[in-house]
């Protein structure tokens, strides 16, 4: 995570300057004295030390990484907070996890991550209306929050849905052993409404490698930065999904779905970062100022697909499903246990 950290504020430093970004390098005494070893005057060196700061990683669609992450945290959502498998006739209890990636149209071939990741857990509950005489009809709402920190982070999450979902078409008749053994599921329509909020700082030093070429070699140089990065992102979702499945031997379900997902939010990023340039041999050759920041928003469109598979083990059923966007480019994946009673 922390090189992902390093490379949006590397990022900001080369290409957003219309978000007045700047980057400010000044020598120390040693640094003039590493010039001279280079063969360079202390002016090309840190011009030399901005280049490289600002060719570090091969990347320059900062606008694209912003929005990635806004698209990310709101795909982090997709399949926590309805059952597509059950068929509940009252209440239905579950948590889940969903671990979710999104990135531009193409991701780079190098080892540099450039798209946004998100990880979620909800917790839901769902309650058919069959008591009120409304068997096709079951309402779903589900949420989270965590506000806490790591090694290296520190922020909250905050995510809320609610979904109502419509069988269309009633599943395939039960007429005995034939269709205990396979059945059709029928076919379900649901709509929603989902909340993400998410807000991360840095919580630890931002460390990245650079070098430096002279007329007389070259040098290795390590950026250790502290202040100010904050990453942060807003989204409303409105899912519409149409969905079906099978039911085999009365253990396992199985189920794909179609959806549009309509979206409106955005992602920030603010950075006030400053640091030391330190060689090999740890001499201090210069400070970093990096300030500026941006924002982006959400794609406000995407079709989506989905697949999932259910144990069911009596009231319990233990599931996992799939999410993919071709574009924005997205994807998520997820596990979780429901108890139907």
């Amino acid at each position: 995570m922390r090189r992902l950290l390093s490379i949006a504020v590397l990022l900001l430093a080369a290409q957003r300057a219309e978000a007045q970004v700047a980057v400010d390098v000044q020598l120390t005494p040693e640094g003039d004295m590493l010039a001279q070893q280079l063969g360079i005057t202390s002016q090309e060196l840190g011009a030399r030390m901005a280049t490289a700061i600002n060719e570090a990683y091969a990347v320059t669609n900062i606008d694209g990484f912003i929005r990635s992450f806004a698209d990310a945290t709101a795909f982090s959502m997709r399949g926590l907070g309805v059952d597509y498998a059950s068929d509940p006739n009252s209440l239905v209890l579950g948590v889940g996890v969903n671990l979710a990636v999104a990135a531009g149209d193409e991701l780079s071939e190098s080892d540099r991550p450039t798209a946004g990741l998100a990880a979620n857990l909800g917790f839901m509950a769902g309650l058919n209306l069959a008591s009120q005489g409304l068997p096709r009809w079951t309402i779903f709402g589900n949420g989270f929050y965590r506000k806490g920190s790591t090694s290296e982070l520190k922020g909250g999450i905050l995510s809320a849905g609610l979904h109502v979902q419509y069988r269309l078409v009633n599943p395939q008749v039960d007429k005995g052993v034939a269709t205990k053994a396979l059945r059709w599921t029928g076919i379900d329509f649901t709509g929603g409404l989902e909340l993400t909020r998410w807000t991360l700082g840095v919580a630890d030093d931002i460390s990245t490698d650079l070098g430096v070429d002279g007329t007389n070699g070259s040098a290795n140089l390590v950026l250790d930065s502290t202040g100010t990065f904050d990453l942060s992102s807003t989204t409303v979702t409105l899912p519409v999904e149409m969905s079906t499945g099978i039911r085999i031997a009365l253990l396992v379900s199985v189920y794909v779905g179609g959806a549009l997902d309509f979206t409106a939010g955005k992602g920030n990023l603010d950075v006030n970062l400053n640091g030391n340039l330190v060689t090999s041999d740890n001499r201090n050759v210069g400070t970093t100022t990096i300030t500026g920041g941006g924002e982006e928003e959400a794609s406000p469109f995407a079709g989506r697909v989905f697949v999932g598979g259910q144990l069911n083990l009596w009231k319990l059923r233990i599931y996992t499903q799939l999410n993919a966007s071709p574009k924005p480019l997205a994807a998520s994946f997820g596990v979780g246990i429901r108890g139907v009673l």
